[in-house]
């Protein structure tokens, strides 16, 4: 017992402003909350290509994948914070699939299956935001079209 405890002393020094709850980090339930909120009605491969998305901003950027999804950065945090958006899907009925492609993405992202291509960006396939003007899709999956771009 006193072998974990510290191991969880140390994980959680290792990855400040996260906390274990129930197995997982704080961070990791914050990015199921929100692959279900971009994704849920595309099933696990649309909530796999948006962890996808927010695991190569992470990467490119240098960051953790909680630092990704800010409010602001994704739709589904526009007018809301990630606390709110975790309260109102975490007791959603995908919320364990999409912790488990949370986690995935977290801990062993050379694993995910590169859906997206190295997309940074994606968009409802009927919208063209102002970021996607005249720039190539790479993928489209389910109802989500996917982007690469140079600048994040």
């Amino acid at each position: 017992m006193k072998r974990f405890y510290v191991a969880s002393l140390f994980l959680l020094a290792w990855f400040p402003g996260e906390t274990a709850v129930n197995g997982a980090t704080y961070g990791q339930e914050v990015v199921a909350a929100v692959l279900i909120a971009e994704a849920r009605g595309e099933g696990e491969k649309g909530m796999m290509a948006v962890a996808e998305v927010i695991r190569r901003r992470a990467d490119l950027k240098g960051v953790s994948m909680l630092s990704v999804v800010e409010p602001g950065t994704f739709t589904s945090l526009n007018g809301t914070d990630r606390d709110a958006l975790l309260e109102k899907y975490r007791k959603h009925p995908s919320f364990p699939a999409a912790l488990r492609i949370a986690r995935r993405a977290y801990n062993r992202p050379e694993t995910l299956a590169n859906l997206t291509r190295g997309a940074t960006h994606f968009a409802h396939k009927k919208m063209t935001p102002w970021w996607a003007r005249g720039k190539d899709p790479v993928v489209t999956i389910g109802n989500h079209t996917f982007y690469k771009l140079a600048r994040l």
